[in-house]
């Protein structure tokens, strides 16, 4: 099932800011990454969210997350956002999303930032100024299909 972005946020403010400072920017780094691996491991046509990944000037980011975040005015985030959409993370994208937070929660955004902004990153390859182009669900899955062992 394809969750809104806000609803993958959400889960990642309830199950993981009691361990520690949540940042607007990590935020909206693991749910990219999160996107990432999961339509590199289950396809581009089962993504974890129907929304694309835009390449905008501070990274990849999902529109309808970052307006939520904007209008709520958080830098560091505690408690869940605001979300039109009434969804329920199935069990099995549940363990998936744990396994995004062991590998990249020890992070901050700052951190994240730099890995999803790196030379060769599907960021980089698509970012223009202004343009606020898609990443496209191909240059992730070739991007990240490489670095599959990690995560299995």
């Amino acid at each position: 099932m394809a969750y809104s972005p806000t609803t993958i946020a959400n889960y990642f403010i309830q199950e993981k800011a009691k361990f520690g400072k949540l940042t607007s920017m990590k935020l909206i780094k693991l749910v990219y990454l999160a996107y990432s691996w999961y339509i590199t491991l289950n396809g581009k046509n089962k993504p974890l969210t129907l929304e694309k990944a835009q390449a905008w000037k501070y990274g990849p980011v999902f529109p309808s997350l970052y307006k939520v975040i904007k209008r709520e005015g958080k830098i560091n985030v505690s408690e869940p956002l605001p979300n039109d959409k009434e969804e329920t993370i199935s069990k099995e994208d549940s363990e998936f999303l744990e396994k995004i937070w062991d590998l990249y929660g020890k992070y901050n955004g700052v951190e994240l930032s730099a890995m999803t902004h790196a030379e060769g990153t599907p960021w980089r390859e698509v970012y223009c100024r202004d343009c606020n182009s898609e990443i496209p669900d191909d240059s992730i899955i070739d991007h990240y299909s490489p670095k599959l062992k990690p995560v299995e």
